[in-house]
């Protein structure tokens, strides 16, 4: 009589886990009604899940953007960003505070900590900035707070273009119509408009008629501002009938404000008098370009929370109605639309996942043997994946790459609790061939011996995961949704295999149904039973063989090279150039026409498109020297072949140009302020101190293998004249100081006056001297400088220019200035820094500089080191759990000899495939865990039951081995299967594929392991001393 695998039932066992199935079958109807009720409703959820590429990204890192109007560079360090540094510094929590200075322009990033609640971040930098703002210049506007991560927000970019209408009426179409209409949409924070030429109305003083009339600078500026009041001043009775008063002038037309009496020296003239008044585009400081042909540009940008596809179909629609009502002439299209690209990646996961769920289904129906036991494991399939939304839903997740990705990876695990559950039933009809009162306690004995180590097996997997659930930052941000889906998927399959399943069996599983083996499992097993004796018979051989083998591979561990996060296929490609820093706008469009146009010949580019600079209202302080490139691929277009000419054409421009992806690039300027793989940053108090060692520390770094070019991230200064003003003759001649500094502002690029609106269009009003594009610091001292009382002067009489250098940008970390190199490299990130690290080492700097790496790296480094925790954390719970389920050290040690095998499989695909560490490689090998371990826990399981049946070690341990061939390769099969799709990197499964590879290379080699080594490593350590009673 062939012994029973399982453990033996008595009465004495009755436990809560049998009194749990004595209740359950009878109410069997319940069950599928509760089943029936959990499915719809996972499916419905499922539908109402909000769709997104990733998951919630919003890290606790924000931005605050303050605008000075008319200030340079130093002066903003001193007086508005050195203070703001020390009032954020403080904050609890807070990581760091890095600043960048720009004429005109502070930014400050505040990151703090990954556990730090986002609002709560924002709380304490807005009360800290409330204390702070009264110490600004006159003239400072608000501080403008954001989240730095606002950049993936960024959702799509819509053009207006022309080649016959003039650019100034094209952008008063984007201004009065196409961004009203955009930005009212559900779902959209912001409509950023950039390009064409913005309306603005010039008053264009003449010198001659200001000195002869005697009118002020000023006095202008008094009229302008008067003329833009509309007070109330109360409220006029009429008979029954109140009329609400007020008084002022809103000067709109050229006409009007020609009109405007302003104070002279002899009386009243109108402004008209002493100036010429016209519409004329106004100073711009960047522009748009699609295909060569400038446009306005309109980047719609989403709110934090919307659902990305909801936002992008509104834009979408709105915008074929807007295309309808467009004058003669114009056009207007989509660019670049990340929505399409959400849709295409979540179509690619969910591709993944049915026929991960399909080739899961063939192995069952082909490995069990029975169609009908096959579709009650089946059952647990659908009801646990659509479950599953149910409880991302109440987590807040919603539908992305990521918890897709989840679900596609527990798939293949999902049906191992409820096959063993089936077939343990299955077996007990078989053998109990009673009336239908024996045949259901046959059925509540039979899910009682199984159902602690089906418990034990699923809580091994949970634990792996679980620890991920605890990592901040943004490997925290993208793969604990990851665990969440896979918790929840297979806490949902537990409970329906404690549930569903033996009711199931009950009502269509037949009396004396028998689960056999197919024809070529019963081959194998001839194949593996002498294989097995071989191995068991010569023990120390196998084990030193499997050693042998097994180490070897854990060295390609130190070889793998490391990246932060693999590279998802956007059909796009993001270029940022950075021209020198003296540039005007318009030298910086011609350098970049010559990028565009090689890139646009590049065969499978579709479009080029172009920001340069940045937009009049914006989050991002780009330089008007720094443009954005995007390049937009065919669909039909290999990605790997032009990404590579696109790189050629980059680096044959003789400027830096940077090569990323849109998303790739936005994750990595919200995460690390910078897109560069490496920054080396220098920091010193002197920054022409630490700008001499520059060149020394790029020349050491071209050296160095896997870096493959090196740009500064700090422009050089720029030559600048100083208007050093003459303290004795301001005094002498009574002339105020700020009127030398309006004056100057207005001889160059003009001095604003209040903005006058056209419905919800804003109008800009320029006051400005005459430019004929000839100015010299020796034209500028005849600017006149007419006092309130009639005097003429020129600013030659009370000032005289000096040439000097400043800085156009400048830098600042942890209170420091600081300078920086961008390096870009080819391979391995983590390889690559630890040789900078080494290159570095003895170089001379300036007294008190030092040297620091930042970009990609810090991030990877910081994301290793969580995972190294989780796995710390999860090998915890799992021996916990080990050693709750045997009992004894030796047998725990065995199980977890299964792990060096797994993660040697694992290497080797991740090395032949040429993968990288990253988190999703990495993400794998911690799934990988519990998958390995479950296998082994079940052999040691089955033997021990069988040896507390009475049956001796050796035939126990030879027994339990021949029973899990089919078992172990349904587990196998349907895991490797299950993540076949993604290992093939169906669309928009990328971000998975690494996991994939490393879970599907371990399987294959502790598959191996389980069935010839583990046998053979239990048989040295697991055998009972004498006296020793086994237990189940």
């Amino acid at each position: 009589m062939p012994h029973d695998p399982y453990t033996v039932y008595t009465p004495q066992h009755r436990t809560l886990i049998r009194r749990w199935f004595d209740f359950l079958l009878p109410h069997k109807g319940w069950v599928f009604a509760l089943s029936l009720a959990w499915g719809l409703a996972g499916v419905f959820t499922f539908a109402q899940l909000k769709r997104d590429l990733f998951p919630d990204m919003n890290l606790p890192i924000l931005s605050v953007l303050i605008q000075s109007p008319g200030r340079a560079t130093p002066e903003l360090e001193l007086s508005v960003a050195q203070p703001t540094e020390q009032a954020l510094g403080g904050m609890p929590g807070v990581k760091r505070v890095a600043t960048t200075v720009l004429p005109e322009l502070v930014q400050v990033v505040v990151t703090f900590d990954g556990a730090t609640d986002p609002w709560r971040a924002r709380q304490l930098v807005a009360e800290r900035l409330t204390g702070v703002i009264g110490s600004f210049p006159t003239g400072t506007r608000p501080p403008l707070m954001s989240s730095a991560s606002g950049r993936l927000q960024e959702l799509m970019e819509v053009v207006l273009e022309s080649e016959s209408v003039d650019p100034m009426k094209l952008r008063d179409y984007a201004e009065q119509v196409l961004g009203p209409r955009l930005q009212s949409l559900p779902g959209v924070a912001r409509v950023e408009r950039l390009g064409g030429q913005e309306r603005s109305l010039q008053i264009t003083l003449d010198p001659g008629k200001l000195r002869n009339l005697g009118v002020s600078l000023d006095r202008v500026m008094a009229a302008l501002e008067q003329s833009h009041q509309d007070m109330a001043t109360g409220v006029l009775e009429i008979q029954d009938k109140g009329w609400f008063m007020t008084v002022g002038s809103l000067a709109a037309t050229p006409e009007e404000v020609r009109r405007l009496p302003v104070q002279a020296a002899r009386g009243i003239v109108t402004l008209g008098e002493v100036a010429d008044v016209r519409e004329a585009p106004a100073f711009r400081r960047g522009l748009a370009r699609h295909n060569g042909h400038e446009d306005v540009s309109l980047r719609i940008v989403k709110q934090p929370t919307a659902a990305t596809l909801d936002v992008a179909e509104g834009v979408r629609t709105a915008v074929v109605e807007l295309k309808k009502g467009l004058p003669e002439g114009m056009r207007l299209e989509v660019i670049y639309d990340q929505g399409r690209l959400v849709t295409r990646a979540l179509n690619g996961v969910t591709l993944a996942l049915l026929v991960g769920g399909i080739f899961v289904a063939m192995v069952l129906v082909v490995l069990l043997g029975n169609l009908r036991g096959a579709l009650l494991v089946l059952a647990v399939l659908p009801l646990a994946t659509f479950g599953a939304a149910i409880p991302l839903h109440f987590a807040g997740l919603g539908l992305n790459a990521m918890t897709l990705g989840g679900l596609a990876i527990a798939v293949g695990l999902l049906v191992d609790a409820a096959v063993i559950m089936v077939e343990n039933l299955a077996h007990r009809l078989h053998t109990h061939k009673e009336q239908e009162e024996s045949r259901r306690v046959a059925l509540t004995r039979a899910a009682a011996e199984v159902a602690t180590p089906i418990l034990i097996a699923v809580l091994v997997i949970l634990a792996v995961f679980i620890p991920l659930l605890s990592m901040g930052g943004i490997a925290g941000k993208l793969y604990a949704p990851l665990a969440v889906a896979v918790a929840s998927a297979m806490t949902i399959s537990l409970v329906l295999t404690f549930t569903l399943v033996p009711a199931l069996v009950e009502r269509f599983l037949p009396p004396g149904t028998s689960l056999d083996e197919p024809r070529f499992i019963a081959a194998i097993k001839r194949i593996y039973a002498p294989a097995l004796g071989w191995a068991l018979h010569h023990g120390p051989l196998v084990r030193v063989l499997a050693l042998g083998l097994t180490v070897p591979s854990l060295w390609l561990a130190f070889q793998l090279g490391t990246n932060f996060l693999p590279t998802l296929d956007e059909r796009a490609f993001m270029l940022l150039s950075k021209v020198p820093a003296e540039s005007s706008l318009e030298a910086v469009d011609q350098a970049n026409a010559h990028l565009d146009a090689r890139l646009k010949t590049i065969p499978g580019v579709e479009s080029v498109y172009r920001r340069s600079g940045r937009a009049e209202v914006t989050e991002d302080p780009c330089p008007i020297t720094d443009s954005e490139i995007m390049v937009i691929l065919k669909p039909v277009a290999d990605e790997r072949t032009v990404g590579m000419e696109v790189l050629e054409a980059a680096e044959a421009m003789p400027f830096p140009v940077e090569v990323n992806t849109p998303m790739q690039e936005r994750i990595a300027e919200g995460i690390g302020g910078t897109p560069a793989d490496i920054q080396v940053k220098v920091f010193g108090r002197h920054l022409e101190a630490i700008r001499g060692a520059i060149p020394e520390l790029r020349e050491r770094l071209l050296k160095v293998e896997g870096v493959r070019s090196v740009t500064p991230d700090t422009p050089d200064p720029m030559p600048r004249w100083r208007l050093v003003l003459d303290e004795e003759a301001l005094r002498r001649l009574g002339v105020p100081r700020p009127l030398v500094t309006r004056t100057l502002q207005a001889a160059l690029q003009g001095l604003p006056s209040e903005i006058r609106f056209e419905g919800p269009q804003r109008i800009e009003r320029m006051v400005r001297f005459p430019n004929d594009g000839r100015m010299s610091p020796e034209t500028l001292k005849g600017t006149p400088l007419v006092l309130d009382d009639g005097r003429a002067l020129t600013l030659g009489q009370v000032a005289r220019f000096e040439e000097a250098s400043t800085p156009t940008l400048v830098r600042r970390e942890s209170g420091q200035r600081r300078l920086g190199l961008n390096i870009r490299t080819s391979g391995d990130l983590g390889g690559t820094a630890r040789r900078i690290e080494k290159a570095l080492e003895g170089m001379k700097l300036p007294e008190g500089a030092f040297i620091k790496l930042g970009g990609k790296i810090e991030e990877t480094r910081e994301t290793q080191r969580r995972l190294g925790l989780a796995i710390v954390a999860a090998l915890a719970l799992v021996v916990g759990l080990l050693y709750i389920a045997l009992k004894t050290w030796r047998e725990v040690l065995v199980v977890l000899a299964t792990l060096p095998d797994a993660f040697a499989g694992a290497l080797v695909a991740l090395w032949l495939t040429g993968e990288t560490w990253n988190i999703s490689s990495i993400v794998g090998m911690i799934g990988l865990f519990g998958v390995a371990v479950q296998n082994s826990l079940v052999l040691i399981t089955q033997a021990k039951s069988l040896m507390a049946q009475g049956l001796p070690f050796e035939a126990a341990l030879r027994e339990a081995s021949l029973g899990r061939v089919r078992p172990k390769l349904m587990t196998a099969g349907a895991a490797i299967l299950g993540l076949m799709p993604m290992l093939f990197g169906f669309g928009g499964s990328e971000l998975e594929r690494p996991l994939a590879i490393a879970m599907v290379g371990g399987l294959v080699t502790s598959t191996l392991f389980t069935l010839l080594a583990l046998p053979s490593f239990y048989a040295w350590v697991g055998k009972p001393k004498d006296g020793e009673v086994p237990t189940a």
